[in-house]
């Protein structure tokens, strides 16, 4: 049970030290005013963002991954790439009657007349 207490002790020490260095940084500026900081900021010109391009995409480097393997020749019977013979599934599963297929190619426009 001493170490428990111990424990806890120095752990109270430990944060009212924290405490103390966190206001000494604190007493000379407050919040948002240090000139340090404030040297740094620069705004942008009216009209620009920050961040022309926007947030980069989610999977970016999966799909440059992905692109590549479809390239590569199927280890099936056929001469056919990865992608190509994904493709043929999609279209062979949603001619056996699967609805989730039926519906992938529905969704992208497939079975639209043109």
């Amino acid at each position: 049970m001493n170490k428990k207490i111990k424990k806890s002790e120095n752990v109270a020490v430990k944060q009212a030290d924290s405490k103390e260095s966190s206001t000494v940084l604190s007493e000379s500026y407050k919040r948002g005013h240090n000139p340090r900081s404030l040297a740094n900021l620069t705004p942008f010109q009216k009209g620009t963002s920050g961040n022309p391009d926007g947030r980069p995409g989610k999977y970016v480097k999966l799909a440059k991954a992905l692109k590549g393997y479809g390239e590569k020749p199927s280890d099936g019977w056929g001469n056919t790439t990865n992608k190509e013979t994904v493709l043929e599934r999609i279209w062979f599963e949603a001619g056996m009657g699967s609805i989730q297929h039926i519906k992938i190619l529905a969704e992208l426009g497939c079975l639209d007349d043109d």
